[in-house]
C-alpha cells in the first residue's frame, strides 16, 4: 500500500471531518448530517486547529485515509489559518430541537468534565499532547496509524519533549496506545442519556515517555 504522509492542507479538513464522524460513530446518536458536521466542527476541528503545532495526513491515491495532530508546549499553533468562518455551524447548532440540544449539551459538558477530572493536577507534568489520531475504516490494520504515530514521535523527539499525554475513550481505538508503550494513568466513566438509551463511555488519560 503506497501511502504518502504529508502536512495538513486546507482541502484536507472535509475528509478529516468524515474520518472523525466515522470514528466517533456519530450516526449512532445523531441522524442529521448537518448536525453531525456542525458538532464535529465545533467539538473537534476548531479546538484541534487552535492548539496543534504539528499535523500530518496519510493519503492513498490522493485520498485522505488517516490523520494525526499534536501540540508542544511553548510553540505557536500552526494550523489556525486553516479554520474557516464557523457561523453556519454555530447557527445550525442553535436550531436543534429540545432532544437534539440535550444530547449535544450532555456530550460536550460531560466529556469536558471528565477531561478536567482526569487532568486535574497533571497539567504541568507533560511537554506535549497527542491531540487527535484516527485512520479511516478501510486503512485500519495496514500500519497506516503506525506511520502517522512515528511521524509525531519524531517531531516530539526533535523538539526535546520528554513526556506527552493523550486523552481518549472507548469510542476510540484506545488499545493502540496500550500496544505502543503508553501507560494508563486514570479513567473516568460517563453515562450519556441518548434518545435510544444510555451509553456508557470510559474516558482515559495515558502518558508516553520518549
Amino acid at each position: 500500500m503506497n501511502v504518502v504522509i504529508r502536512d495538513i492542507r486546507k482541502e484536507d479538513i472535509e475528509p478529516i471531518k468524515a474520518i472523525i464522524a466515522d470514528t466517533w460513530n456519530a450516526k449512532d446518536f445523531i441522524e442529521d448530517d448537518g448536525i453531525i458536521n456542525a458538532a464535529v466542527t465545533m467539538m473537534f476541528i476548531s479546538p484541534i486547529l487552535n492548539k496543534s503545532t504539528f499535523g500530518r495526513v496519510a493519503t492513498f491515491e490522493g485520498e485522505v485515509i488517516g490523520v494525526i495532530f499534536g501540540s508542544r508546549d511553548g510553540e505557536k499553533p500552526s494550523y489556525r489559518l486553516l479554520q474557516e468562518d464557523y457561523t453556519s455551524e454555530m447557527l445550525r447548532l442553535l436550531t436543534l430541537n429540545d432532544i437534539e440540544r440535550k444530547v449535544f449539551v450532555e456530550l460536550t459538558s460531560m466529556t469536558n468534565e471528565a477531561y478536567s477530572k482526569l487532568m486535574g493536577g497533571k497539567e504541568n507534568d507533560f511537554q506535549g499532547c497527542l491531540e487527535f489520531f484516527a485512520v479511516s475504516e478501510e486503512a485500519r490494520g495496514k500500519k497506516v496509524g503506525k506511520k502517522l504515530f512515528n511521524e509525531l514521535m519524531s517531531y516530539f523527539r526533535d523538539t526535546k519533549v520528554n513526556k506527552i499525554y493523550v486523552y481518549t475513550d472507548t469510542m476510540s481505538n484506545y488499545g493502540f496506545y496500550e500496544h505502543n508503550g503508553f501507560v494508563r494513568l486514570d479513567q473516568e466513566v460517563t453515562v450519556f442519556n441518548l434518545p435510544n438509551g444510555k451509553l456508557e463511555n470510559n474516558n482515559f488519560i495515558y502518558e508516553y515517555k520518549l
